[in-house]
This record gives structure tokens, C-alpha cells and sequence, in this order.
């Protein structure tokens, strides 16, 4: 059987969806990353976060970077994680005394990877003890374990009778 449409408002909800979608992959598309309305498309480094019964866990991607250039600060249940990814060259080695040595000799074809400094705040699901915060860089990946403050940890209450 054949379904027919009627009226005009299903064709152009159709239309309209398509060009939020549109739009949508247009403004986070690099080198526009961020102009969208969707902030979470910009957030670098990318996270996990994970709870335990006595920890909170926080893995985040930091390709490339060395251990001493990403600061980790945690406060109460907030934790900041700052750094800065190098930028490559753009300049090939620089000819004897020329004019060369003044433009840059790369062309770009894609440039997806972000450079410079950033900060990431989140907020982490409870108050954590921050003086014995771990945090180790293995391949990349950032991983941030903050035990659990003593008063965000559950208490196990011994029911009496009367």
C-alpha cells in the first residue's frame, strides 16, 4: 500500500533538519572548529571519567605530549587540566641569506590536530581527596585517579534493636 504525504510541513521539516545537520558539521569542521553551538565538539583533550567505590578515575587523551607539559590541579570535586601541544614546523630549514628564509615553504592539505595551550575544568561526581591524587601519562593517555574524600565515601551503619 502506498502512503501518500499531505501538506506542505513534512517536506520542509525534512529540509530544515538536513541544514541544522549541515550546519551543524559545517561549523565544527576545522579550521571553523568552535564557532559551533555545540561546545563539546571543541573540548580537548577528550575524557573519560569513571567511578569506583572508593575512587574517581579520569583518562585523557594527550597524544604527543610529555609528562611535564600537562598540569593537573584538583579542588574539592573540581579537577583542571592545563597544557599546551607544540606546533610543528611550518618552515622547512631556512635557505643561505634569501628571501626563503622569511616564508613559510609548507603547504597545509589538512590540519585536523589542534596546537597551542588549553584548559579543561570538569566536575567531578564527588568531593575527592586532593593530596592523594595520582596521575600517570602512558601512551598518550592521561590517567588521573583521585580517591574518594572520606566524607564522600559510603559509611556502613550498624542497625541495632531497641
Amino acid at each position: 500500500m502506498q502512503t501518500y504525504r499531505t501538506g506542505f510541513a513534512h517536506p520542509l521539516d525534512e529540509l530544515r533538519d538536513e541544514l541544522d545537520r549541515l550546519w551543524g558539521n559545517l561549523v565544527a569542521a576545522p579550521p571553523l572548529h568552535g564557532w559551533g553551538s555545540r561546545p563539546s565538539a571543541a573540548a580537548f583533550p577528550a575524557v573519560n571519567v569513571r567511578e569506583t567505590a572508593d575512587s574517581v578515575i579520569v583518562e585523557a587523551e594527550v597524544p604527543g605530549l610529555a609528562a611535564g607539559a600537562v598540569d593537573v590541579a584538583v579542588t574539592g570535586d573540581e579537577m583542571v587540566l592545563k597544557g599546551s601541544r607544540p606546533r610543528p614546523e611550518d618552515a622547512e630549514p631556512a635557505a643561505e641569506g634569501g628571501e626563503a628564509s622569511r616564508t613559510p615553504a609548507v603547504t597545509w592539505h589538512r590540519r585536523e590536530r589542534g596546537t597551542g595551550s588549553f584548559e579543561r575544568r570538569l566536575t567531578l561526581p564527588v568531593a575527592v581527596d586532593a593530596a592523594k591524587v595520582e596521575a600517570r601519562l602512558v601512551d598518550g593517555v592521561l590517567t588521573v585517579t583521585c580517591p574518594k574524600a572520606p566524607e564522600a565515601q559510603p559509611h556502613k551503619v550498624q542497625v541495632r534493636s531497641a
